[in-house]
């Protein structure tokens, strides 16, 4: 007897949506529920939504084993659930007609409007009801700051209610009182929804995917559609030399109020190879990079109201000082978008 995956996957390709906040998760969860798919003998699709110009997560990606495994497509620049919906629907049907019956994973930014995004998906659906349904809608909540999240994104509880799954996630780092407070406030939001535990976006991605029996549809009409990334900006920055992690850090803190994140690889002093360097609301995390081989090191930075010029500047005295007795490399150009 056919399990309930396999009817789903027969009836054409689920469309699961993972979202949630800038930094909660969402890359991880998605690498683990595409090695599930890779094991399982299924070639799934990926359509990843950056709001900057550089697809740092997307270069992750295309180092995986079976990479030539994954139909993979990005959006750059923008937000899916605004100003990118036709290029959107455009690449939802191009991924379909290559997935013949596999998944599509829809990975937003972390600033986009969940109903919104929801909302978008069904209007693709109506050129592709015959190939693909909307399965599930994942939100990945970053527990340890999701209390203060509504400082600095006004869109922070409007975004659960769309959820047929919420991943709290990071539970590590908080102790049980907040989590329950954490938890009330998701289920306060969103009483339907199943809330699941994790630490480092470790779920059972079988029980993930499980396909709610009934889905609330997202009522979104053009009148009502809203800007979600309101007053942020991005910037894209190469990186000539490595970084001091200490005083990166400090200055990071300065900005803590206006940058939101900073994610992308880097050379640091002390550490071999090209690193991994994230920053999410105050907290800064370094490890080995593990992405696509990158000769060059590249950063993209999120936030409101930051003053670039000031910023880009102290940023360059995070960096190791040339070796005594060489001429200094010409700092490479910036470019902030929107």
């Amino acid at each position: 007897m056919p399990t309930k995956a396999a009817r789903v996957r027969g009836s054409g390709s689920p469309i699961y949506v993972i979202a949630g906040f800038l930094g909660s998760g969402k890359t991880t969860l998605l690498k683990r529920a595409l090695a599930h798919e890779l094991e399982r003998g299924v070639k799934p699709a990926v359509l990843m939504n950056e709001f900057g110009e550089v697809d740092v997560d997307g270069a992750v990606l295309h180092e995986h084993p079976r990479s030539n495994d994954i139909e993979l497509e990005s959006l750059l620049s923008g937000c899916i659930c605004c100003d990118l919906s036709g290029a959107f629907t455009e690449k939802v049907g191009h991924l379909l007609k290559k997935t013949q019956g596999a998944p599509l994973f829809v990975e937003t930014t972390g600033l986009a409007d969940t109903g919104q995004v929801v909302a978008g998906v069904e209007k693709a659906l109506v050129e592709h009801s015959d190939m693909a349904r909307l399965a599930s809608v994942i939100v990945m909540v970053d527990a340890p700051r999701f209390l203060m999240l509504g400082a600095y994104w006004p869109a922070a509880k409007d975004h659960l209610r769309q959820a047929d799954t919420v991943v709290l996630n990071k539970l590590d780092q908080i102790d049980d009182r907040q989590v329950g407070l954490v938890a009330g406030r998701v289920r306060s939001a969103n009483p339907a929804a199943r809330i699941v535990r994790a630490v480092h976006a470790d779920v059972p991605i079988d029980q993930l995917l499980e396909v709610p029996t009934k889905r609330r549809t997202a009522k979104i009409v053009p009148s009502t559609l809203k800007d979600s990334t309101a007053g942020y900006r991005s910037g894209s920055f190469k990186i000539l030399r490595p970084f001091e992690p200490d005083r990166l850090e400090r200055w990071l803190k300065r900005y803590q109020r206006s940058v939101v994140r900073l994610k992308g690889y880097a050379r640091v002093q002390g550490r071999p190879g090209m690193q991994d360097v994230q920053w999410v609301m105050g907290s800064l995390s370094i490890g080995p990079y593990h992405g696509a081989k990158q000769s060059q090191a590249k950063i993209v930075v999120i936030g409101r109201r930051v003053v670039w010029q000031r910023f880009l500047e102290g940023l360059e005295h995070c960096l190791v000082p040339p070796e005594r007795g060489t001429a200094p490399r010409r700092r490479a150009g910036k470019k902030v978008s929107r």
